[in-house]
């Protein structure tokens, strides 16, 4: 069995930090106005009206900290290894795997925006991503492209190698080899 190779998709060490501190304040905040909310069952003195705060409104802190919680998790949790040719891409809730020798192979890609809101834009760039599906599995993606450039030379010939490790026949044999091509490719580009 060999040794499985971690790839560096996913968020970098510093981004996982940044988030956390990030998510922090939009954590803490909610639960802390769920905690705080006034017990209706309390007696309060005449001329005391303590917050009139529903039990339904308490489900928006709850609902924000809850989607702040599952990305910061879904960050820790992600991750994609290549144990000989069989590529592994665990996500917050499921992990997916394909024997890249034996699947079916090919790239795909999403398109590259900037800004955000009335300001967001396309670069003209696409990220390029690695799709494999063993016969009846589902679908695993990769994405070969990180914010500062494409996945290591190592990564990217390691997986090369483990889609040209089997020979095919027919429209997948074209898929791989062209998935291949362009893996080889990109090691040039990410010099």
């Amino acid at each position: 069995m060999s040794t499985p190779l971690r790839l560096s998709a996913g968020a970098s060490t510093g981004s996982k930090i940044l988030l956390t501190l990030l998510v922090i304040p939009f954590v803490g905040i909610p639960l802390f106005m769920i905690l705080m909310a006034p017990d209706r069952n309390m007696p309060y003195p005449a001329d005391y009206s303590p917050f009139r705060i529903g039990y339904l409104f308490l489900l928006i802190p709850a609902g924000v900290a809850t989607i702040f919680l599952v990305g910061l998790i879904s960050a820790f949790r992600f991750r994609a290894t290549l144990t000989g040719s069989v590529l592994e891409v665990r996500g917050l809730f499921r992990t997916r795997r394909a024997d890249l020798s034996t699947a079916h192979v090919w790239l795909g890609s999403t398109p590259e925006y900037t800004g955000t809101g009335d300001s967001r834009r396309r670069t003209g760039r696409d990220i390029p991503h690695l799709m494999a599906q063993d016969q009846g599995g589902p679908k695993v993606q990769l994405h070969l492209r990180l914010g500062n450039g494409y996945l290591p030379q190592n990564q990217l010939v390691a997986l090369a190698d483990a889609i040209a490790s089997n020979h095919r026949t027919g429209q997948e044999a074209e898929h791989a080899s062209r998935t291949v091509e362009v893996l080889r490719r990109l090691l040039t580009e990410s010099l």
